[in-house]
């Protein structure tokens, strides 16, 4: 309802700004009055869109995900700040070997995607418990992210070719972290 009353507000200030003739306007507000000086319409854009930002309620993909068919595939989201995360998803193929993505993603409202197009993937390839070595096959890789109607994370790369996540590859949460 507070964020309501900002909007509704934000709203008042930029018809009365429209509206104004003289150098200046008073509004006021249920706590203060403020003197608002006549400004460029670039400026109440920008203010009003700060606002309507505060209202866009994003998804929260922190946590860690696991692939329900094998169980082999562990996908870790770390939140940044609003609507930016970080991703690290690890895939054993054996006990020697395993693929490995690291990228940023950040989430698109307009969308309802959380998009990603600077994946670095890597084969991670083990000689004893603690040495191994990495073939990195891409570091602009790209894709997205998103919750199904069960509230399982879908996965979707673009470069199915290199990586072999073809089609869609949903995963289960098995904790969220906060």
């Amino acid at each position: 309802m507070k964020k309501l009353f900002v909007l509704a507000l934000a709203g008042a200030m930029v018809l009365s700004l429209a509206a104004c003739k003289k150098n200046e306007t008073v509004v006021e507000n249920a706590s203060e009055q403020v003197v608002v000086l006549d400004q460029p319409s670039e400026v109440v854009a920008d203010v009003t869109s700060e606002i309507v930002e505060e209202v866009v309620d994003y998804p929260d993909y922190s946590g860690t995900y696991t692939e329900p068919m094998s169980g082999r595939c562990t996908i870790e989201i770390n939140h940044v700040e609003e609507g930016n995360y970080t991703v690290n998803v690890h895939w054993s193929s054996s006990a020697f070997e395993s693929s490995n993505w690291e990228m940023n993603a950040t989430y698109y409202p307009s969308t309802d995607l959380l998009e990603y197009t600077d994946a670095k993937y890597y084969v991670r390839t083990y000689t004893d418990e603690e040495n191994f070595t990495d073939d990195v096959k891409y570091t602009d890789g790209a894709g997205e992210f998103w919750f199904d109607e069960n509230g399982n994370l879908g996965w979707r790369s673009a470069n199915s070719d290199v990586d072999y996540i073809d089609g869609e590859t949903f995963f289960e949460r098995v904790e969220v972290v906060e």
